[in-house]
């Protein structure tokens, strides 16, 4: 049997003042993950939300694990997530309305324009070292990154024996995203060693190099 967490028992009618508070931000992505984490496994205990994201291939989520906890406290007081006797929690159908919301609404541009390569970001400042040092830290990041692609290749057959089909067409997507990241640096390894001449238009004959066939 499920039951409400204590916070909407004790409080009665003012649950109504915590809805309208719930409603006076949007969620973040992290709570968003959580929810949808939630919807996707539940009903579940906290700590296995917990444990897939520590477990995630990337360090976005596996760096966030630790905060699964306070999250699901806030969804739980908000009435997004239901708390069973046996501390199973499953979304509400509140839980479920923001979660399609999230989904069919446009995506804003600032999480389209959202992009966290740690690599690109050293790669800005590659000047400071020698020649050496830069065809150094572009091997081997790309080595690195093949590494990387081998484990998000294994996540597809291993979303599939769990059933999980909108996982598999998900993980494709970093497969495509480590591929082009690959693809960038091999590119660019050949300007850091031989630099295009100097005067106008060399950024031009650096974009005409560029591999856009990912196939």
């Amino acid at each position: 049997m499920w039951v409400w967490v204590p916070l909407f028992v004790e409080m009665g009618s003012r649950m109504l003042i915590q809805g309208n508070l719930m409603h006076s931000r949007s969620l973040s992505n992290l709570e968003f993950t959580f929810l949808g984490l939630t919807w996707l496994r539940g009903p579940c205990t906290i700590y296995s939300v917990m444990k897939e994201l520590s477990l995630s291939a990337s360090s976005f989520h596996k760096g966030r694990a630790g905060a699964a906890y306070s999250v699901s406290k806030r969804l739980l007081e908000f009435g997004y997530l239901a708390k069973s006797e046996d501390d199973l929690v499953s979304v509400t159908e509140a839980g479920e309305a923001q979660l399609k919301g999230w989904i069919s609404s446009p995506v804003p541009l600032a999480d389209i324009a959202h992009s966290a390569d740690l690599i690109r970001l050293r790669f800005f400042f590659l000047e400071v070292v020698d020649l050496d040092q830069r065809v150094q830290f572009i091997d081997g990041a790309i080595d690195g990154l093949k590494v990387f692609l081998k484990t998000c290749e294994d996540l597809i057959p291993k979303n599939e024996e769990i059933g999980d089909y909108y996982g598999v067409l998900a993980t494709l997507s970093t497969i495509y995203e480590t591929r082009a990241r690959i693809a960038w640096l091999e590119t660019v390894r050949q300007w850091v060693l031989n630099p295009p001449n100097d005067g106008q238009g060399w950024s031009e004959t650096v974009l005409r190099s560029a591999k856009f066939d990912l196939s």
